[in-house]
């Protein structure tokens, strides 16, 4: 005989933007007119839950019991949404009901939607509602099978399920099996573009293996054709695959999008913006608390092409999330946060014809109409910017051959070498920060530089190439280049090859 508590008790969670909540489910039933509520600030899609419960139960040979049915879902100050508390809140209603066997003193986690004919589906979010509850204590884990991928990349470990019917055989006859889940990386066989591709442009390949082997910012200025647009794809092309966290934050946030069905992939995001982009589609939506092209673009590349032409609006707005590294969405008095650690790629042309570098009079812009053009892009903007390269013109026989074999083209011996940048930085600051992405703090110390070293970046600083910022991106700019030969502290020449990519020919 199934036992009858008056309260079932059951715990799921629910996601606010990139954090997650552990909620607790009350379930009560008591004798009286049939009524169903749900208290505890929840929005509409769980309140409907009714109609779906109603209807699955039917199609799974349970049945809705008749009485006052009280649901509350805690903690009761904060708002809840999401149709997630569907299965939790079913087992309740069969525990309470006596439909199922309760298990004395059993701690219980759940979460699905259900369908009207009982069928469980996965809901957005739930890789940072996993990854919240994975290693609490919890007898039974129970959530759907199309979130699986979900919990293999967190290393969630509990029984997925794909109807409202399999839980007689868990809780009746005692069949819960916990186990890790699985889940298939996708390999990416879409080719990258080499970097041989970028035939006479030295400064523009050093400038591209800098910017990867540190996660620096970069602007690439040049003439139309010259390879600035493909800049991307060769970048992408250098940077290391992603690591198994890095997968999970990058997932993570996808899911909120996109659901269940987002394909794993080790390959780096990159997000690719225009003119036309607006503040709102790089933050994001305040209201649904979903992510915007910033946070989409953590731990991969935001692709601006054609800055000069972008809104100004939007370019003071990237100041702040470049320097912090975080994108912030207001919703109702509450400060929600997502990560937006990329490299941040800028391309454009140095004047409005854009042959301003082809020499030989073929640029008719005045001094007046290019210090207009770029304006936008000096001043503070161009403070974050850690490396800036001048592209030129190149043949159309160098254009053709842009694609190379993996495993023997250049790109592959310039991800090597970012590579052993990336370990050497973990090695002295920890596993989550590279020379690009270290918190301001004693420079001297954290990146070894030598007193000549500073003496000199000191001396270009005060002739006016730099500002106080702009010292300190020269002096990660150099870490950088001395890691590339693997040099234990930061010499002379590392600031001047450095102070290279900050000197503006415009």
């Amino acid at each position: 005989m199934a036992s009858k508590p008056n309260v079932a008790r059951l715990y799921s969670c629910f996601a606010t933007g990139a954090d997650s909540t552990v909620a607790l489910i009350e379930v009560s039933i008591s004798p009286g007119i049939p009524s169903f509520s749900v208290i505890g600030l929840c929005d509409s899609s769980i309140r409907e839950s009714q109609g779906r419960l109603i209807s699955a139960f039917k199609s799974t040979g349970f049945s809705m019991p008749k009485g006052h049915i009280t649901i509350g879902i805690s903690p009761a100050y904060m708002r809840k949404t999401g149709t997630n508390f569907d299965l939790p809140m079913a087992l309740g209603i069969l525990f309470a009901s006596g439909q199922l066997y309760l298990p004395p003193d059993a701690k219980i986690y759940a979460e699905g939607e259900l369908s009207l004919s009982g069928e469980l589906k996965g809901t957005p979010g739930a890789c940072i509602r996993l990854n919240t509850v994975r290693n609490e204590e919890f007898d039974y884990k129970i959530i759907p099978v199309s979130e699986s991928s979900s919990a293999g990349i967190i290393g969630f470990k509990g029984q997925g399920i794909n109807s409202l019917s399999e839980l007689s055989a868990i809780f009746d006859r005692n069949g819960y099996v916990e186990s890790a889940f699985d889940f298939d990386i996708r390999r990416s066989e879409c080719d990258f573009i080499d970097i041989s591709a970028l035939k006479g442009q030295e400064k523009t390949k050093r400038a591209l293996l800098i910017s990867a082997a540190g996660f620096h910012n970069i602007l690439l200025m040049g003439s139309p054709g010259s390879g600035k647009t493909m800049g991307g794809k060769i970048l992408s092309g250098i940077l290391p695959k992603l690591s198994p966290s890095e997968l999970s934050d990058v997932y993570s946030i996808k899911e909120l999008i996109d659901g269940e069905s987002t394909l794993l992939s080790d390959e780096r995001p990159v997000r690719i913006i225009g003119p036309n982009i607006t503040v709102g589609k790089l933050l994001g939506n305040a209201v649904s608390l979903t992510p915007g092209e910033m946070a989409l673009a953590n731990h991969g590349i935001l692709f601006a092409d054609e800055l000069p032409l972008f809104k100004t609006e939007v370019l003071d707005f990237l100041r702040g999330p470049l320097e912090e590294r975080k994108v912030h969405l207001m919703k109702k008095g509450n400060l929600y946060s997502f990560d937006s650690n990329f490299i941040f790629l800028g391309t454009g042309n140095p004047c409005k014809c854009g042959l301003y570098y082809e020499g030989n009079g073929k640029c008719k812009c005045t001094e007046g109409a290019i210090n207009r053009y770029l304006l936008k892009i000096r001043g503070p903007f161009l403070e974050r910017i850690d490396i800036v390269s001048e592209v030129r013109a190149i043949s159309a026989d160098d254009m053709a051959s842009i694609y190379t074999d993996k495993e023997t083209g250049e790109s592959t011996k310039y991800r090597k070498i970012v590579e052993d940048c990336w370990n050497i930085a973990h090695e002295r600051y920890g596993a989550n920060y590279l020379n690009g992405t270290f918190p301001e703090g004693d420079f001297r110390e954290a990146m070894r530089i030598t007193e000549e070293a500073v003496k000199r970046a000191s001396e270009m600083s005060n002739r006016g190439y730099f500002s106080a910022r702009g010292f300190t991106r020269l002096v990660r700019v150099a870490r950088t280049i001395a890691d590339i030969k693997s040099a234990k502290d930061i010499s002379v020449e590392d600031i001047e090859e450095a102070a290279q990519f900050r000197m503006r020919g415009y």
